[in-house]
């Protein structure tokens, strides 16, 4: 599976996965011309237990590993999540809404690797990818001040949850956590019979709160340097 989006980012939005066994200098040549043909770089994914022969030949073509990832659902929707004061979810209903959605996640990724916050930019430069009736996105304030933001896309009966951020200031305090259980919550509401999302290991243990639990670990390669 070859997947190119309209940033050249390897992070993300460029992404090959092996779903059988084809030999992994095939797989990688495949990607090459792929996205070669795009001008773009890509991330390799790998399943953990299953393609160490594709990560060593990922390793011998000059890639690194980036990061690892829980593959983790959720069969039940998770209760009202617990607001403090001064904190408030704004849903994205309108260009105000995208704006903010972007810019919280522009901030919260940024970290992620070089060129994330063009990255996000380019995701949602129409607003219909986040205003679309099988979509549903949040942004969670803190005292007025966009703090973190999810969202929740629905096809065949997924729900799957991502683009999770909080910015750095407004980290430990639960609020990506909020985002996520209402993101989550309208998943369901919009038809989902699970929700699915991709966990780093800093944030598997507030998907487990939310009743999450792993099905699969993943592996990504990102070109060197």
């Amino acid at each position: 599976m070859l997947v190119a989006g309209a940033h050249p980012c390897p992070v993300i939005v460029n992404s090959a996965l092996r779903t059988g066994q084809m030999d992994a200098a095939e797989v990688l040549r495949r990607a090459a011309i792929f996205f070669g043909e795009r001008r773009h770089s890509y991330e390799l994914w790998t399943r953990d237990g299953i393609d160490k022969d594709l990560e060593t030949a990922a390793l011998d073509s000059g890639m690194q590993f980036g990061v690892a990832l829980t593959a983790m659902i959720a069969a039940h929707c998770p209760p009202p999540p617990t607001l403090v004061p001064g904190v408030a979810i704004q849903p994205v209903t309108d260009s105000n809404g995208v704006r903010d959605f972007i810019a919280v996640v522009a901030d919260g990724f940024q970290e992620e690797a070089p060129g994330m916050p063009d990255l996000v930019r380019s995701t949602f430069a129409d607003p219909a990818s986040l205003l679309a009736a099988d979509t549903a996105a949040f942004v969670v304030a803190s005292n007025g001040e966009p703090a973190a933001a999810a969202m929740t896309m629905v096809r065949e009966g997924v729900a799957w949850i991502g683009w999770v951020a909080t910015r750095a200031e407004f980290r430990g305090r639960g609020i990506g956590r909020i985002a996520t259980a209402v993101a989550t919550r309208a998943g369901f509401s919009l038809g989902g019979r699970f929700a699915s999302l991709e966990a780093t290991t800093a944030g598997r243990s507030v998907y487990t709160k939310l009743g999450y639990h792993a099905t699969a670990e993943f592996r990504n390669y990102w070109p060197g340097g």
